[in-house]
């Protein structure tokens, strides 16, 4: 189902591509001169022309020939002069493949589950071919599918199995994820495929955060011919935030195995987060008082931001840090990625290291956010019917924007959105709304929705909603609400309207003392709080920019804006992240701000901790961490210092754990969860149920439950789907210990019960990470439930 038609009729007629393409040789090798010219990016879309140029002439040759051997159509003859619909491309799927070096005899480190893809396998005459790959460290069974269609056109598909084995091995059980004070019994088995008795030798070790409970057992384990034998190896986890090895190597008569897995150890307890941010100027110093922190969880770092691009990146990362199942949050993930690629182009920056990850990453984002097209056009949270008006509008000013540096962007998807958006028009000036969002407390008022509409469309360069845009206008002539007014004032700047100038004056008189722009209600996403101040003030900066006056209001806003920037660099829920990017970005080409070489120091508690020398027209951020240690439990003061330079966004964020809820008085829920059993043998399953309730009198938006998981055990997908098709949730999203539920809305009151049942795979005790409930949007108030506990015992 995966495999693209077009791929697959490109191997019926490798001699019609041979030919083409050398009628088409010259043109093409002056065409990649010219690319080479603009750079790395020129050379990619160059690449990417050429190979739908080839497939273009398959195609266009196999129709041609299928024409001349089936009867004459007359009513395709009649419609002769009518287009024909475009092709549309399909979506390739690409797995990585590990560049592995001959001779290598070290530890057993792959365990990919997909070991080969190969969307276009071309055959000789008879139809018969052959492929070549790695297989992965993995011994086991792999099943093999192969799918083709003939030049006669008929579909044929095949299944076989192939083993990976080796004469001897080892097979390990091992979590990806445990907590402090958890205690594994890590199951490792033996396997002797030989014909004769080996004397196997075993060595472990592990990592420092890692306590061995028992002496290893000592010796060589006799395995007869074909049997095997599992030994267990009991472990503590200690304190400590940091990934550990956990390597196992045998011996047996000149064959060998050996195999190394990264385990991640979190802190237990509940996660808090605090943060400090503005701009570097010489010193600043802050107290953090750090009550209850429990010891070995406090991780500290102070980041600085020299480059439009550096704060790109990192507001990048804060995105992929949070869950972002859903359209919004998928697009939003993406969005970096098209400024990162931009920037570079605009300012001829060469990070080809930096390219080909935004590249890479654009091309699995644009196939994760065009799978959330609905049935009958548009885009919705999740891919449902009917599609959500102001969402799509976000995705055709996305893709809009993407088109300019991805060249894989499918222009006739892009025309039927923006005619499916255009037939959303209600005639009298304004966009229908999905009755769904509606129905379901999900969607923004009237005014909002309209203003943002057609502020997506002028910044996608679409101004066809002429009627739309003065209706939007005249609103915002008479609103009070911030947010309107900055969506209205940025739109009229695109589209060069009129009033342009007095919104912007109107605009400016709404700015707060401390320089935020506040939105009375709520956003497009139904945000409040931090996130809605963050997106109003950052489209505020949008708006005012092209006046080309209010500059003290400008800075101002700024400044506030770099203020409310979070200690992993991003600025609260996606929405507000990606605003704020666009926002400073705008600011620093237009001021063009100059940065200059320094070095900076930071001092905890008075006492030198890290120092840092950066050199001028450095692009990535400036991060200084690992001082975590140097923190003790209640209040310590920390000290920035820079010597030289010039004035830099940062910010200082310090993380740790206590053993009480860090719960918001503000969130409107509570959130219970229960085991059905706290002992559970290996191999069974334990019911896991969480409950969800409303306490507000209004319904509510977006909302998210993320259920932690102990160690040991792990969810199984087919219910998590099962869970969707029955609607007890809209949307699931998973982690190593974390399944993340995602509820479109709330109704006033709701309540939502959920249940899975979890798989006992490793033995142990364990305390898996605390759940929380909260609006997507609003993400500054949680609410949390204590952590699962539960012992698995060996079988």
């Amino acid at each position: 189902a995966d495999q693209p038609v077009a791929a697959a009729r490109a191997a019926r007629e490798p001699a019609g591509v041979e030919a083409r393409g050398a009628r088409r040789a010259p043109a093409r090798e002056a065409a990649r001169a010219e690319a080479g010219r603009k750079g790395i990016l020129g050379i990619l879309r160059q690449d990417q022309a050429r190979a739908r140029d080839n497939l273009a002439d398959v195609l266009g040759k196999n129709e041609e020939k299928k024409r001349e051997q089936e009867p004459a159509d007359k009513d395709w003859a009649a419609a002769a002069g009518t287009p024909k619909p475009a092709l549309e491309w399909a979506k390739v799927r690409v797995f990585p493949v590990p560049a592995y070096t001959p001779g290598y005899d070290g530890p057993r480190t792959d365990f990919r589950e997909t070991i080969y893809w190969n969307p276009s396998v071309k055959t000789d005459q008879s139809g018969k071919t052959k492929v070549s790959f790695f297989a992965s460290d993995a011994i086991t069974s792999f099943r093999v599918t192969t799918e083709g269609i003939s030049s006669g056109g008929l579909a044929g598909r095949n299944e076989t199995v192939i083993k990976s084995k080796l004469p001897f091995f080892m097979e390990v059980k091992l979590p990806l994820e445990v907590s402090t004070g958890d205690r594994l019994d890590l199951p490792l088995t033996l396997k002797n495929e030989q014909q004769q008795e080996l004397p196997v030798g075993v060595r472990a070790t592990f990592g420092p955060t890692l306590k061995a409970l028992e002496a290893p057992p000592s010796g060589d384990v006799k395995l007869a011919s074909g049997t095997g034998v599992t030994q267990f190896h009991q472990l503590e986890v200690g304190k400590g935030t940091e990934k550990v090895d956990v390597s196992f190597a045998a011996q047996a008569q000149g064959l060998k195995d050996e195999f190394t897995r990264t385990l991640k150890v979190v802190p237990t307890g509940f996660p808090r987060h605090e943060s400090f941010s503005g701009t570097m100027t010489g010193r600043v110093a802050r107290t953090f008082d750090l009550k209850g922190a429990t010891e070995g969880s406090i991780t500290a770092r102070v980041t600085l931001y020299p480059s439009p691009m550096a704060t790109m990146l990192t507001g990048l990362d804060s995105i992929l840090r949070e869950p972002y199942g859903c359209f919004e949050q998928a697009s939003s993930a993406n969005y970096p990625n098209i400024m990162v690629v931009r920037y570079m182009q605009d300012r001829n920056v060469a990070r080809p290291d930096v390219l080909e990850r935004s590249h890479r990453l654009l091309e699995s984002g644009y196939r994760k956010i065009t799978s959330f097209e609905s049935r009958n056009r548009g885009y919705e949270w999740f891919g449902g019917d009917p599609g959500h008006e102001a969402l799509t509008a976000y995705g055709l000013m996305e893709f809009a924007d993407m088109k300019a540096v991805y060249g894989s962007v499918d222009s006739t998807m892009v025309k039927r959105t923006a005619e499916w958006l255009h037939s959303r028009r209600d005639g009298r000036g304004g966009f229908i709304r999905n009755p769904k969002a509606l129905d379901h407390f999900g969607g923004a008022n009237q005014q909002v929705t309209d203003a943002y509409i057609v502020f997506a469309l002028t910044e996608a360069g679409m101004t066809e909603s002429a009627n739309e845009l003065r209706a939007v206008v005249q609103n915002a002539r008479a609103s009070n609400d911030p947010y309107v007014v900055a969506l209205a004032t940025r739109s009229a700047f695109n589209a060069k309207h009129a009033d342009a100038p007095a919104l912007a004056r109107k605009l400016a008189g709404m700015q707060q003392q401390d320089g935020r722009f506040m939105g009375t209600t709520h956003s497009i996403t139904r945000s409040g709080g931090l996130g809605l101040a963050v997106e109003t003030t950052s489209l505020a900066i949008l708006a005012l920019l092209p006046s080309k006056g209010f500059h003290a209001e400008i800075r101002k806003a700024v400044t506030w804006l770099s203020g409310a920037r979070s200690g992993h660099g991003g600025f609260g829920s996606s929405q507000a992240t990606i605003l704020a990017l666009k926002a400073l970005t705008a600011y620093d080409l237009a001021s063009k701000q100059m940065q200059a070489g320094g070095e900076i120091s930071v001092l905890v508690n008075g006492q030198a901790v890290r120092r840092l020398r950066y050199e001028k027209g450095r692009e990535d951020p400036l991060v200084i961490d690992g001082f975590g240690a140097s923190f003790k439990p209640g209040p310590n003061q920390v000290e920035v210092r820079m010597a030289g330079g010039s004035p830099l966004p940062f910010t200082l964020a310090v993380d740790y754990y206590t053993a009480d809820p860090a719960s918001s008085p503000a969130a409107p829920f509570k959130v219970q969860t229960a085991i059905a059993k706290n002992t559970v043998k290996m191999g069974e399953t334990v019911r896991v149920t969480t409950k969800l309730e409303s306490t507000s009198d209004q319904g509510l938006p977006m909302t998210l439950v993320r259920l932690g998981i102990p160690g040991g055990l792990s969810y199984q997908n087919w219910q998590l789907k099962e869970l969707v098709d029955k609607k007890l949730i809209d949307f699931y999203e998973t982690r190593a210990r974390e399944i993340i539920f995602y509820f479109r809305s709330l109704p006033p009151q709701g309540r939502k019960e959920i249940a899975v049942d979890l798989v006992a795979n490793v033995p142990g005790v364990y305390t898996a990470p605390a759940t929380s409930t909260y609006l997507y949007y609003t993400a500054e108030h949680k609410a949390w439930a204590a952590p699962l506990k539960v012992q698995v015992t060996r079988p």
